[in-house]
């Protein structure tokens, strides 16, 4: 029998306020356990949309999302930030406080499970600062747990921001475009770190990305937006020249 999928888009329509056209259109996805998912387009195609829509953060104009086989399109914000717990999520500009060390951020990630009042006090068990202290060395950061982000290369700061996503212990790890600002070599590093703990810790991980070559030595499925829909969803090895000219041209 056929695993449920992890996450579930179905017929979701995305339209902004003042746009004449859909930044989704009638999109259909099922991400399935295990999975390591590239998604490729051009800037505007929807990339950024789409997985804003899989966590939450933007509710569809029309359609269903589900999570676990609950659709989390008629949860209230609440619930929301619930699923959200499970999704670990990287960016671009890493989304990091710059004054604060490595530890303090990635502890961080602790906050959406946690009470309130802990959160305001800034007040972290012994567990939870030894958990953080394993996620950090899980991305070989020991070194620099009480250095101030501010003072990292980018390539470590996409680190911490790692680490502070494992240490939710999602079940989906999310990026949008994180190597984007990274050179070839550091951004080759950051995507074998994923690759590293998607494997380990049996994620379903979904990574928007510029680089064709790196979506084609690490995904296991690749996606490709244009305008809004889906027109590629297949093996990496598929996606070839006439492909790339389809994705991209204008």
């Amino acid at each position: 029998m056929d695993k449920e999928p992890i996450i579930k888009l179905e017929h979701v329509t995305v339209r902004y306020r003042g746009s004449n056209k859909d930044a989704l259109a009638d999109f259909n996805l099922e991400l399935n356990p295990g999975e390591f998912v590239c998604v490729l387009g051009k800037s505007g195609a929807g990339k950024s949309t789409m997985i804003r829509c899989l966590n939450g953060l933007h509710m569809p104009t029309g359609g269903r999302v589900y999570f676990l086989g609950e659709e989390i399109t008629k949860f209230n914000e609440p619930a929301l930030r619930k699923v959200r717990t499970n999704m670990g999520m990287i960016f671009q500009h890493f989304n990091l406080i710059p004054r604060l060390s490595v530890m303090q951020n990635v502890l961080t990630g602790t906050f959406g499970k946690r009470n309130d009042w802990k959160n305001l006090i800034g007040y972290f068990s012994k567990v939870e600062k030894e958990e953080a202290l394993r996620a950090i060395s899980s991305v070989e950061l020991t070194d620099h747990q009480y250095k101030r982000v501010e003072h990292l290369s980018g390539g470590q700061k996409q680190r911490v921001a790692i680490a502070r996503a494992l240490l939710q212990k999602p079940k989906v790890f999310l990026g949008d475009e994180p190597v984007a600002s990274l050179d070839p070599g550091t951004a080759n590093r950051i995507f074998n770190l994923i690759q590293r703990i998607h494997k380990k810790h049996e994620l379903v991980t979904l990574i928007n990305v510029h680089d064709v070559t790196l979506a084609k030595r690490y995904a296991t499925r690749v996606l490709a937006l244009k305008d809004g829909k889906l027109i590629y969803d297949g093996s990496p090895d598929g996606v070839s020249e006439e492909w790339l000219s389809r994705i991209y041209d204008e």
